[in-house]
């Protein structure tokens, strides 16, 4: 697991696939996040392709963490910007395979066998429109929505 010392206490995690249209949006907002907070000794910034229960060690040690990820529901609107908490994930999905846990799932998992779990993940999501297509190209209404989702997540590493 990592270790991290006190004064490193907020890790954004930007998931998604960077060559699967939409899906990237979640990665693109944690780089302009990280291009606004590089000089930061307390929020560091990762980037992952992996969910789930694969999420666990690199939230290992950190007080706050906050995951920014693309979402398709039946009813959304692509570029809709959702703030959210593991709790509102729904009831847990339990399964045989590790990275088909969910991450609430995950979390739960990680609680009972002993893991660091942050006192505080929050979940940031824009509502996409493609995630199956190749390509690095996002759909306008993402891209619309990119710099609304930076700000209210600049917003919530103020309070």
């Amino acid at each position: 697991m990592n270790k991290h010392t006190a004064h490193e206490n907020t890790l954004i995690i930007g998931v998604g696939n960077p060559i699967l249209s939409d899906d990237s949006a979640g990665i693109l907002v944690a780089r302009r996040i990280q291009e606004i907070y590089s000089a930061s000794t307390s929020i560091h910034v990762v980037e992952a392709s992996l969910g789930g229960i694969g999420l666990l060690d690199l939230m290992a040690g950190y007080d706050k963490v906050i995951i920014v990820d693309s979402i398709k529901t039946e009813s959304g609107e692509p570029g809709t910007c959702y703030r959210l908490t593991v709790d509102d994930l729904g009831n847990p999905s339990y399964s045989w395979g590790p990275h088909l846990l969910d991450l609430r799932t995950a979390v739960e998992l990680g609680t009972r066998l002993g893991f660091n779990i942050p006192e505080s993940i929050t979940i940031y999501a824009i509502e996409i429109k493609e995630n199956e297509l190749f390509s690095e190209m996002l759909s306008p209404e993402v891209e619309d929505a990119i710099p609304c989702l930076v700000k209210k997540i600049i917003d919530d590493l103020k309070q």
